[in-house]
């Protein structure tokens, strides 16, 4: 008498098999769009995060002695505006990098803000330039990351 079950669970193993490796395949439609997509994101994040971290060095730049309140005001708006750029950019592509930069700029931006408005800003040169090295670490992290 023959036995008929290891040949049909044979048959069964490598029916599944097969299924599994035709569900993992990358060359599908839908992947290829989803990966343009991707890589776009990733682009556009390394672009912010370069326009960022520049903005962040010509800010550490103008704390000279003697920099006016209106001269870190002006590098401060660019600062605010690529951020602002770079973290609708690079949300979808490195998160915890993302959150790690906004938590570096609030600590950033409370540095800037508590700066007298009649200040010369040479007792807070110091600091503020700590602050912003901080953020482009962040943001250097996030480069990373996204592999920029």
């Amino acid at each position: 008498m023959s036995r008929p079950r290891p040949i049909l669970a044979g048959s069964i193993a490598l029916g599944v098999a097969v299924a599994m490796l035709a569900g993992c395949s990358t060359s599908s439609p839908g992947t290829s769009v989803s990966s343009a997509r991707a890589q776009e994101n990733v682009s556009q994040a390394c672009a912010a995060a370069s326009a960022y971290a520049a903005a962040l060095t010509d800010f550490k730049q103008t704390l000279k002695p003697g920099v006016t309140v209106g001269q870190l005001d002006s590098a401060r708006d660019q600062v605010v505006k690529t951020y602002d750029d770079l973290i609708k950019a690079a949300q979808d592509v490195a998160r915890d990098e993302v959150d790690a930069v906004k938590a570096a700029e609030n600590e950033f931006d409370r540095a800037v803000k508590a700066v007298p408005d009649d200040a010369t800003l040479t007792q807070a040169v110091g600091s503020l330039r700590d602050e912003a090295a901080k953020v482009q670490a962040a943001v250097s992290d996030l480069q990373t990351a996204a592999k920029c």
